[in-house]
């Protein structure tokens, strides 16, 4: 009971004296009010600033989003080369294969192309040599009746 009184005491005292002091003069009010002002307005411009900064890189954010548009679409672009070159690489590797089944299927022909693959393809040739012989469909019976 004795700590509750004298804290009571010592609390009167305290607000005792925070009523005595003096009320501020006015300079110093006219001090605070122009620290305030200046501080409002430093606060103010830096506002202003960061303003014209978000503005500046909302620009920048639209004019990425525009080049990333631009980049997706070539990207469309090369995905559609790249499907249009499978088709063809497809095409000619199917093409090849038929071709070397072809030339299996006919020994004498495959000595003809290997022939002519190993003949140089800038020089001149002496004489134009057929690369399929007309006849070959024919047989060797027709081939011979028409030599002779």
């Amino acid at each position: 009971m004795r700590t509750c009184v004298w804290l009571l005491a010592g609390l009167c005292l305290a607000a005792g004296t925070a009523l005595a002091e003096d009320k501020p003069n006015p300079e110093q009010l006219k001090k605070a009010y122009d620290d305030a002002l200046v501080q409002l307005k430093a606060a103010q411009n830096s506002k202003n600033e960061l303003s014209k900064e978000n503005e500046k890189l909302a620009r920048q954010v639209d004019e990425l989003k525009k080049q990333l548009a631009l980049a997706e679409g070539q990207v469309q672009d090369l995905k559609r080369q790249v499907s249009d070159n499978d088709e063809k690489t497809y095409y000619l590797r199917s093409y090849c294969a038929t071709w070397k089944a072809f030339l299996r299927a006919y020994p004498e022909l495959m000595a003809r192309w290997k022939s002519f693959l190993a003949d140089d393809p800038l020089a001149a040739p002496a004489e134009a040599r057929p690369l399929v012989d007309p006849n070959w469909l024919l047989g060797d019976d027709h081939s011979e009746s028409a030599r002779g």
